[in-house]
């Protein structure tokens, strides 16, 4: 058949059956636009306040906090949100109650909140929306990992009387356990 034989037959084609008619309803959402700057928010809110827990140049921290926040609103997505979390854990290394700072409990839902969020504002454009029962969807499996790692951290701080360097890698190894049976792969 050749291309004009085929753009008539399909001409013909539309005209005989009609597309059905559609109707779409929207449920409350929230601006893409939001979700960039509640990402850019946590990521260098992650980076200040794990800085604060240390004895390092607060110019230093305010630097790297704003350039990964300025990352993550130019260009948002999984990078600068990891990033942030891998310094933040390299930051507490250096705090003055290392091995196990007892911020960690809450550092760790707030670098979770950045990981997803960074997730978030890397899928919606500033234009776009996203509604409440798409960001709801995932909150049950959110909250149970936050909660878990909270309570794991807990337990570790409560036994920290005993060998510290055991519990810190046992802790690692269920975190990772954790997210590895909750997260999508």
């Amino acid at each position: 058949m050749t291309m004009l034989a085929e753009l008539q037959d399909l001409s013909r084609r539309r005209h005989e059956r009609p597309l059905p008619r559609v109707s779409v309803v929207h449920g409350p959402s929230v601006p893409g636009g939001v979700l960039r700057v509640l990402a850019a928010l946590a990521v260098g809110g992650l980076v200040l306040l794990t800085a604060a827990r240390t004895s390092l140049l607060p110019d230093l921290a305010l630097s790297a906090a704003l350039v990964l926040a300025m990352w993550t609103a130019v260009r948002p997505g999984r990078v600068p949100s990891h990033l942030a979390v891998v310094l933040s854990a390299a930051v507490l290394l250096g705090a003055q109650s290392a091995p196990f700072d007892p911020a960690v409990l809450w550092l760790a839902p707030l670098g979770f909140l950045t990981v997803r969020l960074g997730w978030w504002a890397e899928h919606t454009s500033w234009t776009g929306r996203v509604e409440w029962a798409a960001l709801r969807a995932t909150a049950g499996r959110d909250l149970t990992i936050c909660g878990a790692t909270v309570v794991l951290g807990a337990a570790a701080w409560a036994a920290a009387a005993a060998s510290v360097g055991v519990l810190v890698v046992l802790g690692g190894i269920a975190v990772v356990a954790i997210g590895w049976a909750f997260l999508p792969r």
